[in-house]
């Protein structure tokens, strides 16, 4: 385009400006000589200089945004938030990025966690993975996968390669790594030679020594390794870790000497594991209050310890403690325990708590979850809690209440057929139920009467009025009435 052709586009520019600023001033005035200068173009190429620009200041925008879901990913999978660490993985776009490797390893770990192994090992197997350097990042997230689905052969292909790519990153000589497959492949000799025969590689070596009484715990070998543990050094002893895994051996045993010589090997640590250990030898000694005492203080140094709040909940509703099992509950995050068992418990709690209205809420949830046909154990809760809370209902309704007393009744609950009886003569039988006036009470009616087998007798009816005597009256009463009619 040459030059010449701009000055008419000029022009119709400076018109357009000029309108616009007359519509947008109000009461301005524009001078009829007002003249815009001439707007012209030296060049109609775009300078490749500033595309290239452009495009590169796009690529690292898009880089730096891939490598933020990155962080934002790995934190939620360190936190245990699979279900946001995925959302953050699958805005990067594959196509676009060229960090796909590591978007592809971090979704194969959490297939992992999530116990999808033949998908995690699906995303592992692809081919950008096939050369060593990148081989040497996943090769343990595959034999851990493989480990999981008893893939014994494949096993056996990738052991050696994996730990040749990674033995000069292990300070212990992948010693957990070796141990664990040879126990996957029922290897005993080599076992019994990691365990006993190589026990001289451990002194002098804490972080080998931990790896090792971990392991005995885990292959329940405590008693081998109680007669080996007088070998250590000195100064493993300084170790606190070490001395919990002693411990941890010790209480294992079951025997009372044992119990107390776990406890001083932890008696001066206070980290959560001595307390767990301290915790679970006060219940063994039915020391409840204390056990609950050191549970507390394990779940102040880790939140969501599994093994304190296994034991601190029972212990809670022993104690009496419903605020402090609430809060437990609601920490537990161990998938191993139902939902719906967990929100029983947590109904029961809030029950004892007096906190009715919220175990309502919770029993409705529970019973839409078993369709409408919950557990013996919750239809009674449900009986109960809606007893109170009919009670200061003020849209009572009577029917539902009476329902959840009869479902009671039908899983053979003798005290809920008797309030599901009740429930004919009163109006509201909770309102009833939480009067403080005094009431009558037959001593001789109690929980343990109402389950004894009495034998039945047969009434015996009392008659009062002879049955001739009423006919007598009666026939007496026809000649008298007859009589007087034929006087009249």
């Amino acid at each position: 385009m040459k030059l010449n052709n701009y000055k008419y586009l000029s022009a119709a520019l400076g018109l357009v400006i000029a309108i616009l600023i007359a519509t947008s001033v109000h009461s301005a005035q524009v001078d009829d000589n007002f003249n815009l200068p001439e707007i012209t173009l030296e060049d109609d190429q775009y300078s490749m200089e500033a595309l290239n620009e452009s495009n590169v200041n796009r690529e690292l925008y898009n880089v730096q945004a891939d490598i933020e879901n990155l962080y934002r990913a790995k934190y939620n999978m360190v936190n245990g938030n699979l279900k946001n660490a995925r959302f953050y993985l699958n805005n990067i776009d594959e196509n676009k990025t060229t960090l796909t490797n590591v978007k592809k390893r971090y979704l194969a770990i959490i297939e992992f966690l999530e116990g999808n192994f033949t998908r995690s090992l699906e995303a592992l197997n692809h081919k950008m993975y096939f050369d060593s350097y990148h081989n040497g990042h996943i090769c343990l997230l595959k034999l851990l996968n493989y480990m999981a689905i008893n893939d014994t052969d494949a096993i056996k292909r990738e052991k050696d390669q994996c730990i040749s790519y990674t033995i000069n990153y292990s300070k212990n000589d992948l010693y957990w790594l070796d141990t664990m497959i040879k126990l996957k492949l029922k290897d005993e000799k080599g076992l019994k030679k990691n365990m006993m025969t190589e026990f001289g590689f451990t002194i002098g070596e804490d972080e080998v020594s931990r790896i090792w009484l971990k392991t005995g715990l885990y292959l329940n070998k405590e008693k081998d390794l109680l007669d080996l543990i007088a070998v250590l050094p000195e100064n493993s002893y300084q170790s606190k870790r070490i001395r919990e895994m002693i411990a941890f051996l010790y209480l294992r045993t079951g025997t009372a000497e044992n119990k107390t010589k776990a406890l001083s090997f932890v008696d001066d640590i206070d980290s959560a594991n001595a307390e767990n250990i301290k915790g679970s030898i006060n219940m063994q000694n039915k020391e409840y209050e204390l056990a609950f005492g050191h549970f507390k203080l394990a779940l102040s140094k880790k939140q969501d310890s599994i093994n304190s709040l296994d034991r601190a909940v029972p212990l809670a509703w022993l104690l009496n403690q419903w605020k402090d099992g609430l809060d437990m509950l609601a920490r537990n995050t161990n998938k191993n325990v139902d939902p719906r068992n967990k929100k029983a418990i947590k109904a029961a709690f809030l029950i004892r708590d007096k906190k009715y209205d919220e175990a309502h809420e919770e029993l409705t949830l529970l019973k839409n979850e078993f369709k409408n046909d919950p557990p013996s154990e919750i239809s009674i809760m449900d009986s109960f809690v809606s007893l109170i809370v009919g009670a200061k209902d003020k849209k009572y309704d009577k029917r539902k209440v009476e329902e959840s007393a009869e479902k009671a009744c039908r899983s053979f609950d003798g005290i809920n057929c008797w309030i599901s009886l009740q429930h004919i003569q009163w109006d509201n039988l909770g309102r009833t139920v939480l009067r403080e006036d005094e009431t009558f009470s037959d001593s001789q009616i109690t929980i343990d009467s109402l389950k004894e087998k009495k034998e039945i007798k047969a009434l015996v009816e009392t008659n009062n009025v002879d049955q001739r005597d009423i006919e007598e009256l009666d026939g007496k009463s026809v000649k008298l009435e007859t009589l007087n009619q034929n006087q009249n």
